[in-house]
Order: C-alpha cells, then sequence, then structure tokens
C-alpha cells in the first residue's frame, strides 16, 4: 500500500493549516449484491428458455431480460461508484471527488452544513451500507454507498459541532 498525500495540498492553498481527521470509505457490499441479482436474473431467463420454447419473449421473460438489464446496469454504476469516489474530511473541510453529473470535485467547508442525513433502503441496512446527505446553504450533497453511514455521521456531526465552535470564536474575537 502506497501513502497518496491528499488532492487538496498544493502552494498557495490554506490546506497546510488543515489537519487530514478521516477518509469516508466507499461500501463494495452493493456491487456484490447488484452482481448477484444480476447472475440470478440471466439464470432465470436460461432456464426459462428451454421451459417456453413456444414463445421465448413471454411477459416472465421480458422480465427477466428487465431485471437483467437493470440489475447490469446498477452493478457498473456502483463499481464506477466504488473506483471513483472519494471523500476526505480535514478539520475545517470536506473534499472529495464523486461519480456524479453535478459536483464532480467538492470542497464544502464544515461550519456551512446544516445537516447530517443518513438513509438505508432494502439491503442497506443489514449490509451496513447507506446514502449520505449533506445540507448546506446553497445545495445538497448526496454520498452513495458510505461504509458505517451512522458512524461516519457521528463523527461528521461531531467534527461541524468543533469547527462552528471555532468559527463562533474568531467571529466573537
Amino acid at each position: 500500500m502506497r501513502f497518496e498525500p491528499p488532492e487538496f495540498t498544493g502552494p498557495g492553498t490554506d490546506a497546510q493549516k488543515e489537519t487530514h481527521l478521516f477518509r469516508v470509505a466507499v461500501s463494495h457490499n452493493p456491487v456484490v449484491v447488484y452482481l448477484f441479482l444480476c447472475i440470478l436474473f440471466f439464470c432465470g431467463y436460461q432456464i426459462g428458455v428451454p421451459i417456453l420454447l413456444d414463445d421465448p419473449l413471454s411477459i416472465i421473460m421480458r422480465i427477466f431480460l428487465g431485471g437483467w438489464a437493470l440489475c447490469l446496469l446498477m452493478f457498473l454504476l456502483s463499481v464506477l461508484m466504488f473506483f471513483y469516489n472519494r471523500i476526505d474530511v480535514t478539520d475545517r473541510r470536506i473534499y472529495g471527488h464523486m461519480f456524479s453529473l453535478l459536483h464532480r470535485k467538492f470542497s464544502v467547508p464544515l461550519s456551512d452544513i446544516s445537516s447530517v442525513k443518513v438513509s438505508q433502503l432494502f439491503f442497506a441496512g443489514p449490509l451496513h451500507y447507506g446514502r449520505l446527505t449533506l445540507r448546506t446553504p446553497k445545495k445538497r450533497l448526496y454520498f452513495f454507498y458510505v461504509k458505517e453511514p451512522l458512524e461516519v455521521k457521528k463523527a461528521l456531526e461531531r467534527e461541524i459541532a468543533k469547527a462552528k465552535s471555532r468559527s463562533a470564536e474568531v467571529t466573537s474575537l
């Protein structure tokens, strides 16, 4: 394993004054779940083809093909998100890049974040991954497939409270 310095450091930035706290991990569990469902739908279609020789495009076969195509698409998207998403938290900001049409690279001050919300649907609860939503006055940032989102939420809320108290001290001086 190689040490890779965070991307936000560079000459002329205030990153030298920031302390890197943690990196939010992206879960591999959605990749495995969608791959399993893709294989399941494909096997269902292959089993059904010899049984329904007279009508290979019946409603049930279309459901299997549609499910296979949807799960294949979701598998590819989750693989791309797993390899591309990176979220770094410092004592002042959240930096990173994500697989998204909007906000590909982002840098948000911790003091600007008004709330952190966690959503866990279907398999996400038992497999310990979920979606993390950060609200700022200007926009919302959605982080999909975050590993252990409840622990990340607690850590982020703790750091947000520290950053807001730090900025309140600076403004009061």
